[in-house]
Protein backbone atom coordinates (compact mmCIF):
# COMPACT_ATOMS: atom_id res chain seq x y z
CA UNK A 1 0.00 0.00 0.00
CA UNK A 2 3.24 2.63 0.76
CA UNK A 3 4.08 2.48 -3.08
CA UNK A 4 0.74 3.03 -4.09
CA UNK A 5 0.71 5.96 -2.10
CA UNK A 6 4.18 7.49 -2.01
CA UNK A 7 3.52 9.78 -4.78
CA UNK A 8 0.52 11.47 -3.16
CA UNK A 9 1.71 11.36 0.29
CA UNK A 10 4.62 13.44 -1.12
CA UNK A 11 2.06 15.96 -2.74
CA UNK A 12 0.14 16.12 0.44
CA UNK A 13 2.66 15.38 3.07
CA UNK A 14 1.73 17.88 5.80
CA UNK A 15 -1.65 15.76 5.39
CA UNK A 16 -0.38 12.43 5.89
CA UNK A 17 -1.93 11.25 9.07
CA UNK A 18 -5.28 12.05 7.22
CA UNK A 19 -4.48 10.58 4.29
CA UNK A 20 -3.77 7.55 5.69
CA UNK A 21 -6.83 7.72 8.10
CA UNK A 22 -9.33 8.35 4.98
CA UNK A 23 -7.46 5.39 3.47
CA UNK A 24 -8.26 2.86 5.68
CA UNK A 25 -11.80 3.99 6.40
CA UNK A 26 -13.04 5.53 2.80
CA UNK A 27 -13.78 3.21 -0.06
CA UNK A 28 -14.26 6.12 -1.97
CA UNK A 29 -10.84 8.07 -1.01
CA UNK A 30 -9.34 4.82 -1.47
CA UNK A 31 -10.60 4.62 -5.23
CA UNK A 32 -9.20 7.88 -6.17
CA UNK A 33 -5.91 7.57 -4.52
CA UNK A 34 -5.49 4.30 -7.08
CA UNK A 35 -6.56 6.29 -9.65
CA UNK A 36 -4.22 8.56 -8.72
CA UNK A 37 -1.27 6.66 -8.63
CA UNK A 38 -2.29 5.02 -11.88
CA UNK A 39 -2.34 8.22 -13.66
CA UNK A 40 0.79 9.56 -12.47
CA UNK A 41 2.44 6.22 -13.15
CA UNK A 42 0.85 6.87 -16.90
CA UNK A 43 2.40 10.41 -16.90
CA UNK A 44 5.86 9.30 -16.06
CA UNK A 45 5.73 6.77 -18.39
CA UNK A 46 4.77 9.20 -21.19
CA UNK A 47 6.81 11.79 -20.22
CA UNK A 48 10.16 9.21 -20.40
CA UNK A 49 8.63 8.46 -24.00
CA UNK A 50 7.70 12.06 -25.12
CA UNK A 51 11.77 12.59 -24.10
CA UNK A 52 12.97 9.78 -26.50
CA UNK A 53 10.79 10.76 -29.02
CA UNK A 54 11.95 14.22 -28.89
CA UNK A 55 15.64 13.00 -28.78
CA UNK A 56 14.68 11.05 -32.20
CA UNK A 57 13.14 13.57 -33.86
CA UNK A 58 16.09 15.75 -33.27
CA UNK A 59 18.28 13.26 -34.45
CA UNK A 60 15.81 12.66 -37.82
CA UNK A 61 15.96 16.35 -38.40
CA UNK A 62 19.74 16.70 -38.12
CA UNK A 63 19.73 12.94 -40.74
CA UNK A 64 17.43 15.25 -43.29
CA UNK A 65 19.12 18.76 -42.89
CA UNK A 66 22.25 16.47 -43.87
CA UNK A 67 20.81 15.11 -46.77
CA UNK A 68 18.90 18.44 -47.84
CA UNK A 69 22.10 20.26 -47.62
CA UNK A 70 24.45 17.81 -49.43
CA UNK A 71 21.69 17.00 -52.33
CA UNK A 72 23.08 17.37 -55.89
CA UNK A 73 20.52 17.51 -58.05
Amino acid sequence: MVERIRSLLTRFSENEETVRRLIATSTSFDAICNEYHEVSELLDSFEVQVARLRKRRAWLEEELLSRIEGHQP
